[in-house]
């Protein structure tokens, strides 16, 4: 069974979702695909309504064959070498969390 992360992301002071939203589109998601390990990848800008939400811009949910298989993939594949470099300039060093979920279903 697939693992599903969900990467909550705040963006450095002057950096804008459309920017993020260009670099997730044209760079990360492109090469993080290709990878055989990671089954789906989406982006979403969040619009907070809730003042109690909590503060982040940008929600990604990736779908892998195993979250420590993909660690080994990212840590040791040259291709991410510029979308990292491209991350951390958009996002600073504590502006990342990831929290795991498993659909909930009725089971049959």
């Amino acid at each position: 069974m697939s693992e599903v992360a969900i990467n909550l992301i705040k963006l450095r002071p002057g950096r804008s979702v459309e920017e993020f939203s260009r670099f997730s589109v044209e760079v990360d998601q492109p090469v993080c695909l290709a990878q055989d390990v990671v089954e789906g990848f989406d982006a979403f800008a969040v619009t907070r309504r809730d003042p109690r939400a909590p503060s982040v811009d940008i929600v990604e949910v990736m779908q892998v064959r195993s979250w420590d298989e993909w660690v080994r993939v990212r840590d040791d594949l040259a291709e991410l070498e510029p979308v990292n470099a491209a991350f951390d300039r958009l996002v600073p060093p504590d502006g990342s969390s990831t929290v795991f979920a498993r659909p909930i279903r009725k089971e049959t």
